[in-house]
């Protein structure tokens, strides 16, 4: 028996698939492949799968990846030309081989925001906020609400993209299974200090980093 990643991206309408909604796409996927998938045992078998630092609704990545366990060796030529045809719009395979490092290694990822507006407000609210040294949001866990500050976490954003109407700003966020923030509370914080309007804007999860900073590609 192997273990297979199978690394994705999720752009476009597949933004709104929730991660039950993307589990059973990629059941199906797999089932119309014709690969030898290993199944759970049981009174209700089910297809293996772990999906790695799942993406929050709405979010659009390009460094998506499941795990899933083959009866039998199977090339990745072979596994991408299987799934040829069987995954919707929105949801593009990249690569398919051994998983290249464990989801404990995750420490932090780099997303880029686009925020649509009047683009001299949006840019003063983000040099206000680079300015700060703290600013204060809710965020919710499975053990309540609770004040975070999120200059501990996300000391500065940078610009990378700027044209009337459009800014394009890029931060590090903390993520994996002890510490995982989600880009959207940088975005309420705008929205609730700077009545910047948020509600359109475009996030794209671009890497994953380890604690030392190295790409997890």
């Amino acid at each position: 028996m192997s273990t297979v990643r199978l690394k994705f991206k999720k752009t476009g309408l597949s933004i709104y698939y929730s991660q039950l909604d993307l589990q059973r796409v990629m059941a199906r996927a797999l089932k119309k492949s014709g690969l030898p998938v290993w199944y759970s045992q049981g009174f209700n078998p089910h297809i293996y799968m772990t999906f790695i630092l799942p993406l929050s609704l709405g979010h659009e990545s390009v460094c998506e990846s499941v795990d899933f366990r083959l009866n039998e060796d199977v090339s990745e030529q072979e596994i991408i030309k299987a799934m040829e045809g069987t995954l919707p719009e929105g949801i593009e395979l990249i690569s398919a081989s051994s998983p290249d490092y464990d989801a404990k290694n995750i420490a932090f990822a780099r997303y880029d925001i686009t925020l649509y507006g009047k683009s001299d407000e949006i840019l003063k609210s983000i040099e206000n906020y680079n300015s700060l040294e703290q600013a204060i949001v809710v965020k919710t866990t499975k053990k309540g609400k609770k004040d975070i500050n999120l200059k501990d976490l996300i000391k500065d954003v940078e610009i990378i993209d700027k044209k009337d109407g459009e800014i394009v700003f890029t931060a590090i966020y903390p993520a994996g299974l002890s510490l995982n923030i989600n880009p959207s509370l940088l975005l309420e914080y705008l929205s609730e200090n700077y009545e910047i309007p948020v509600l359109d804007a475009l996030v794209i999860r671009k890497n994953l980093f380890d604690n030392e900073m190295k790409i997890l590609q």
